[in-house]
């Protein structure tokens, strides 16, 4: 199963002018822990609610820009899940920006979209497992 085929499209996003108030207010309003930072469609580097929250409680004001980390890890639509798996674990994110092939933001895969995406493939093999004709039974006598 492809990326593309579970992520969640068209995230949310904020700008770099925004304040982390207004971040914040956005991830509460939409129940959602990571708020991709865009310009134009491109990806500059997200915010999660941990990062906003500590923030919140120091200083009133504070941009996006000076609030969100840049050293982002993104995946292609076209990637496979277990791919996405292996860089959520093996790095300890909850969530990966999904790029295009011109690296525009079109998704966000969280650890929920990929166990979701995992139980399909699990539940689409028990179906052809169950589908598949029995074997006959060859009598050795």
């Amino acid at each position: 199963m492809l990326v593309k085929e579970c992520m969640t499209k068209d995230p949310i996003t904020i700008s770099t002018d925004e304040d982390v108030q207004y971040a914040f207010y956005i991830l509460k309003k939409h129940d959602i822990k990571q708020l991709p930072v865009t310009n134009n469609g491109y990806i500059l580097g997200i915010v999660t609610e941990r990062d906003l929250r500590m923030l919140i409680e120091k200083e009133y004001g504070i941009k996006i820009e000076s609030a969100m980390s840049t050293n982002l890890q993104t995946i292609s639509e076209d990637d496979r899940i277990e791919k996405a798996a292996q860089i959520i674990h093996y790095k300890k994110f909850n969530a990966l920006p999904v790029v295009d092939n011109t690296d525009r933001l079109v998704g966000i895969i969280t650890v929920t979209d990929i166990i979701e995406g995992l139980l399909k493939i699990i539940d689409e093999q028990k179906n052809q497992i169950k589908a598949r004709p029995a074997m006959p039974e060859e009598n050795y006598d």
